[in-house]
């Protein structure tokens, strides 16, 4: 998008806006001459597009979901629809983040991951949550899913996500993993995530992060169609149960986004950890460069 608009703005400088903990991927990415970030900038606060400064500013865009915007599900893929809220027409293709080989170093080093301390073992991400409790995947699973990677696997497991710090998330409180849930930046993030074999996400940012550097990513999903926010040219793989009301969000209306399931959340709860177990073991030997080829599958 932001080639785009470059593209209708020749020479202008462009200038990023965006949330505090996106800043460093949005730098990372060198798409944008200047990044600002505010800690209170949260969807969907937008700016008035109407806004000139004398003559300063060429234009304001501000991305959207069609879904947030009218109600209705949309069909396509999340950068397609994020494009055309603006005016732009692009393919559905992932951007790529770089990040550099020292920042990768530092990274691991900093929170006890360098190489001498993991060895060979495999380093697996996981993003349980605490997220919106539609996309919510049980605790007890996750620790179900941890333990039998543990019975087979020589890996270190890392916890990503966002923490309570009151223990009071029952996400909070994972064993065999080495949790660093709020405490990482968007830079870190990123450098962690490219070191990893495989991550395994609700449907969150790390699925999208996992896109942009190519690491393998298993994405747990419900109320959203995968097809609609996996990475579409990296190695990848969409779990979500069999239920009638998949894919709600998807659909026209929306019977619900962030909370207030009727159906209790029946499609992440269906979801169980064998069906998830059986994808990590097939995704695990993949090249970090090797392409997946089913993209989906489906568990009833």
């Amino acid at each position: 998008m932001c080639d785009e608009v470059r593209h209708r703005h020749p020479g202008k400088l462009l200038v990023f806006v965006t949330a505090a903990i996106s800043r460093d991927v949005v730098i990372l990415s060198r798409s944008a001459d200047l990044v600002y970030a505010n800690s209170s900038w949260v969807h969907p606060l937008t700016m008035p597009t109407s806004v000139k400064l004398f003559g300063l500013v060429d234009a304001i865009y501000n991305p959207d979901t069609t879904s947030d915007v009218t109600g209705n599900g949309v069909p396509c893929h999340l950068i397609v629809d994020l494009a055309a809220s603006c005016g732009f027409t692009l393919t559905a293709r992932q951007p790529r983040l770089y990040p550099s080989s020292d920042l990768i170093k530092k990274t691991r080093i900093a929170y006890g991951l360098n190489y001498k301390a993991t060895g060979k073992r495999l380093l697996i991400g996981i993003n349980p949550g605490a997220s919106w409790r539609v996309r919510e995947w049980e605790a007890s699973k996750w620790q179900k899913l941890i333990n039998k990677i543990h019975s087979e696997y020589d890996a270190v497991i890392i916890q990503f996500g966002i923490n309570t710090g009151d223990g009071s998330s029952e996400y909070d409180n994972l064993t065999g993993v080495k949790s660093l849930a709020g405490r990482l930046n968007g830079a870190d993030i990123v450098a962690l995530i490219a070191s990893c074999d495989l991550v395994i996400s609700v449907d969150s940012g790390p699925v999208h992060v996992a896109g942009t550097v190519g690491t393998p990513v298993i994405g747990l999903f419900g109320a959203v169609d995968p097809a609609s926010r996996l990475p579409p040219d990296s190695p990848a793989l969409g779990l979500f149960s069999d239920v009638p009301c998949l894919f709600c969000h998807n659909r026209a209306p929306i019977i619900h986004w962030r909370d207030g399931c009727p159906n209790d959340i029946a499609c992440m709860k269906k979801l169980d950890c064998h069906a998830v177990f059986e994808a990590v073991k097939s995704m695990l030997p993949q090249n970090k460069n090797s392409e997946v080829k089913e993209p989906f599958a489906v568990f009833d």
